[in-house]
């Protein structure tokens, strides 16, 4: 943990204006040890510590006093204009992941951070190390057709196929690199059409769920794409893939000219071949004995 958390706040310190959203109970850059953080959260200090007050799991003491209130809309417009721009970093652990449009997300961190200096750092769920493990990885279309309804909920196949292919390896929702042969749905298929009606349905409350899933090299491709298609203005600086259900991902403004078409397309499928690999490891964790065919 000391190692993920060292990763993440990596090259800011304690005199950087900081972004920190979703803290909950595990805040990264915490007010209380000098981080000039302002925590963005769904619910007010009052409101989580009451939501996690029977957990014994929680330290509630560790949850700090929410300045922005956020549930939807653009993220910059919950700041004051004055601030747009003046930001040396923001940080969102298992986040991008429950985002219905993550391209408007993108961009509300563009006028958030500061242009030449500010970074983004990610925590994000490996789909191999955790219950996403039989879903298809997130795709650049998706990403696009999403930012171009607007959504703002997330979709009934989204909420169907989260419920019907989340998966647990021996009751665990998230696991390592280890052997996968004992993988099992935790839900029925009644079960999942029931979510998505009832998420999808006139007037629904806002019902949760992993939209988007990712590998390091799948999420790399997704960046690379939806900047060369001028949707988002980012490059990835480093992932770090993690032992246990995650990587960690640094980000910032791409400070050189996009490749030419000939190396955008080149680069793009070395991601695409890198990603057949990691299916491949994904694959032998299933069924290490099984062999390949040769051919």
């Amino acid at each position: 943990m000391e190692n993920r958390t060292s990763l993440l706040l990596s090259g800011l310190s304690r005199d950087d204006l900081l972004i920190e959203i979703g803290p909950s109970y595990q805040p990264l850059a915490p007010k209380s040890a000098g981080w000039r953080t302002t925590v963005v959260d769904h619910a007010g200090r009052s409101d989580l510590v009451a939501k996690y007050a029977r957990d014994p799991s929680v330290d509630t003491a560790r949850i700090e006093d929410v300045d922005v209130i956020w549930t939807g809309g653009p993220l910059e417009e919950r700041f004051p204009a004055a601030s747009l721009g003046s930001f040396g970093g923001l940080i969102a652990s298992h986040v991008l992941e429950h985002m219905p449009d993550p391209i408007a997300f993108f961009k509300a961190v563009e006028r958030l951070l500061d242009r030449g200096r500010g970074t983004l750092r990610l925590a994000l769920p490996d789909k191999r190390l955790c219950f996403d493990v039989f879903r298809p990885t997130a795709t650049t279309g998706r990403m696009l057709a999403a930012h171009r309804s607007r959504a703002v909920g997330h979709s009934y196949a989204d909420l169907f196929d989260h419920v019907a292919y989340l998966a647990r390896l021996d009751g665990r929702a998230a696991w390592t690199t280890e052997p996968l042969q004992s993988l099992a749905l935790d839900h029925t298929l009644d079960q999942a059409r029931h979510n998505a009606e009832q998420g999808t349905s006139a007037g629904a409350a806002y019902i949760d769920c992993h939209a988007w899933q990712f590998t390091p090299t799948s999420f790399e491709l997704l960046v690379l794409e939806l900047t060369a298609l001028g949707e988002i203005d980012w490059q990835i600086d480093w992932i770090k893939p993690q032992p246990y259900t995650e990587f960690l991902v640094s980000l910032s403004r791409p400070q050189r000219a996009a490749p030419p078409g000939e190396s955008l397309q080149n680069r793009r499928a070395a991601l695409l071949k890198g990603m057949l690999l990691e299916i491949r490891d994904l694959a032998d964790r299933v069924a290490p004995d099984a062999g390949r065919p040769r051919g």
